[in-house]
């Protein structure tokens, strides 16, 4: 296998450029196969995570100008396998640096979820407004002011986030210094900083068996919690639990026996899309609530009706939930996890 030395030499030029160099090839070269098996497991994750940067910039360019929501999705969920990556890896990476970008990371992450979130609601309003007796929201006027409140929320939210990622903006410093970061963990070939994991130069099949199966012992663990309990905070871990075992079965399907690895993915979509529904109630609780406090009047008595809506919706879902996580605790899910670390 051939990997040019020019992005793992880290170009920080390369990197910090445009996201649109990204898109012209610039950058990381190189997808995962079944021979890097016995490559190093430091080799193959700072590959791994460079690439993961290279997706996440190439969305960066349609996040800054807000050319359409699905492309703060996907940059999202590129910020969120890196995170995953550097969590499952820290064995791998550098103790100190990796923690300081996971820091990073997450705290970037919380900027651009405001926005994410206010996206969903604006787009599940019709749906809400039909749901407490309004025809549509053109017939009423608290239907509108209520909506307008939220942009104006999402406004805000999205100032926030172009601060960060505009060269120009306020807060640039701090992205800067994420993606100097990112890159450097991204980066085969290192001038300086700490010392790899104990684990840097194991294979890389062993590492990413290692990992599979403790990821899933882990969604395990927190299903039985949240089974026992019932607590939205436990069913959240879960659903963090299960996108974790997502991500690295995805990360690592090359080096794993690929027949059953689909399916489990596919099973644990499945899984996180019923758990996601009560996460989303609970955020539009909050966002909605906040926006009828802002417009006031009767606006704020349609923001209190939508939100008892999403609580008896909120209800239901720990129904939801609970019959989702019986149908995949089941046997044959570790049968299939064992089958796809099995070489």
């Amino acid at each position: 296998m051939h990997v040019p030395l020019e992005p793992e030499l880290g170009d920080l030029e390369g990197v910090l450029a445009p996201a649109g160099d990204a898109l012209l090839g610039k950058g990381v070269s190189w997808s995962l196969g079944v021979e890097d098996r016995q490559q190093p497991a430091g080799r193959v994750l700072a590959l791994l995570l460079a690439e993961n940067l290279q997706q996440f910039r190439s969305f960066e360019f349609g996040v800054l100008n807000d050319l359409d929501p699905e492309q703060l999705h996907d940059y999202r969920v590129s910020l969120r396998r890196a995170r995953s990556l550097l969590s499952s890896g820290r064995s791998v990476f550098p103790s100190a640096q990796r923690k300081e970008l996971l820091e990073q990371l997450a705290e970037f992450g919380r900027v651009t979820s405001r926005v994410r979130d206010l996206d969903v609601l604006l787009e599940d309003l019709p749906q809400l407004y039909s749901a407490v007796g309004l025809g549509g929201e053109q017939h009423s006027s608290e239907s509108q002011e209520l909506r307008a409140a939220l942009l104006r929320n999402r406004s805000g939210a999205f100032e926030d986030l172009a601060a960060r990622i505009d060269p120009e903006g306020g807060e640039a410093a701090k992205y800067q210094a994420m993606l100097r970061l990112w890159n450097v963990l991204g980066s085969v070939h290192r001038l300086g900083g700490d010392d790899p994991g104990k684990d840097a130069l194991r294979p890389s099949v062993v590492v990413a068996q290692a990992t599979i199966l403790r990821q899933f012992r882990k969604v395990r663990s927190a299903g039985r919690t949240a089974k026992k309990t019932n607590q939205v905070s436990d069913w959240h871990r879960l659903r963090k639990r299960a996108k974790a075992l997502r991500y690295a079965l995805v990360a690592y399907s090359p080096l794993l026996s690929e027949p059953t690895v689909s399916d489990l993915v596919s099973r644990l979509r499945k899984l996180q899309n019923v758990l996601g529904l009560q996460q989303d109630h609970a955020v539009q609780i909050q966002l909605i609530e906040s926006a009828g406090l802002d417009a006031g009047g009767r606006t704020a008595l349609l923001a209190g009706a939508i939100s008892e809506q999403l609580r008896l919706e909120a209800l239901k879902d720990f129904q939801s939930c609970s019959a989702a996580w019986s149908r995949f605790d089941q046997s044959g899910f570790k049968d299939d996890v064992a089958a796809a670390v099995t070489l």
